[in-house]
């Protein structure tokens, strides 16, 4: 009897600082580790960053169309990009010059 009564006071003693500690490691776990925590946090900011230096190529890419589809207007054609359009199509040269066709990137 005696020991069931210390048992029983020694248990309620330990229980709430374990149940307390059990908590907090749970929590402290998920606040690294956890889907939303600090790793998956850093992870998410370095595929923004690359995703953010994709689009910055892509904007350099668009830009360079758009000036080269300026030049190609219907109103005001620039003869030189003609020229290098018109010989990229149709591999036609004059008789001293060879044309070598390059591979598109």
């Amino acid at each position: 009897m005696r020991l069931r009564r210390r048992f029983g006071r020694n248990a309620s003693l330990i229980l709430l600082p374990a149940i307390c500690c059990a908590v907090s490691g749970y929590f402290g776990y998920t606040f690294i580790f956890g889907e939303r925590g600090i790793v998956a946090w850093r992870e998410t900011q370095d595929r923004l960053r690359i995703a953010q230096h994709d689009l910055a190529d892509l904007r350099v890419k668009r830009e360079a169309l758009a000036h080269r589809i300026a030049l190609l207007d219907g109103k005001a054609i620039d003869p030189d990009l003609l020229e290098e359009v018109a010989r990229g199509l149709l591999l036609d040269n004059r008789p001293d010059e060879v044309a070598v066709p390059r591979e598109k990137r």
